[in-house]
């Protein structure tokens, strides 16, 4: 049955069951909710913007809203891949209400993307894509913690992809700004689409080669290698990050 996601902001509706588990309400459960266009729409799922103060009263007393985030930890990887893509096309949808070129109110198309009806632009959903690189040395991982991260986890260096920038340029790059170290090998390891609020994460691995760490001291509060028995706390599960961290430690 089709679900239905509604989204104020980063909140979104869902289902909470006694065992803490949470799922997303199907479109049948919300008819009569007062939505926005629906902007996603696909055989299994649609989504919407809504004014919270103008829904929550009308749901269902087991619906609430929560933040996206969290609910990797409660919700079926399946109807967590579903709300992260809805988030993506209901942020995309409410900044391109106008044409970037001329300011005429844009038109949607039939495949979830709209079009200027004076000029001809098109817009599609905008995909910022992002690095994150595990770096060996020996049975060492270089773990960083930035200055922006909430709590005392610490990850993995990784930074947004440049104009004219290859993914591999970018690693090398990113690498040194942050961290002042030269690496070598670099490798594909995968990637993930990470919403918050639109980003691809693209994951690789890399050899250290040289170099002493000088952290760039605006975006790092500390930088390390590590060995898997002095571990500091990881970032979240839900994270690529945290994958590339847990099967590192498991292999060396």
């Amino acid at each position: 049955m089709k679900k239905l996601c509604l989204f104020d902001g980063g909140d979104l509706v869902v289902r909470t069951h006694a065992d803490g588990s949470t799922e997303l309400p199907t479109a049948d459960e919300l008819q009569g909710i007062p939505t926005a266009e629906k902007v996603f729409a696909a055989a299994d799922a649609e989504a919407a913007a809504v004014v919270r103060s103008e829904v929550e009263p009308l749901l269902a007393p087991d619906l609430q809203f929560q933040p996206l985030r969290p609910l990797f930890l409660t919700m079926s990887a399946e109807q967590f891949a579903v709300a992260c893509k809805a988030r993506q096309m209901v942020q995309w949808e409410t900044h391109s209400h106008f044409c970037p070129a001329c300011g005429v109110p844009t038109e949607p198309l039939a495949f979830n993307a709209r079009k200027c009806p004076k000029c001809g632009f098109e817009i599609y959903p905008t995909i910022a894509p992002a690095i994150i690189v595990r770096i060996h040395r020996g049975r060492e991982l270089l773990m960083v913690r930035a200055l922006n991260f909430r709590g005392n986890h610490y990850g993995l260096v990784a930074g947004f992809v440049e104009t004219g920038e290859t993914l591999e340029e970018c690693v090398a790059r990113e690498v040194m700004e942050e961290t002042g170290l030269k690496i070598k090998n670099i490798r594909y390891y995968g990637s993930q689409s990470w919403p918050f609020p639109s980003s691809l994460m693209i994951g690789f691995d890399a050899d250290y080669e040289s170099g002493e760490i000088h952290l760039q001291k605006e975006e790092l509060a500390d930088g390390r290698f590590f060995t898997p028995e002095d571990m500091p706390e990881p970032p979240a599960p839900m994270s690529i990050a945290r994958r590339m961290i847990d099967e590192w430690r498991g292999t060396v």
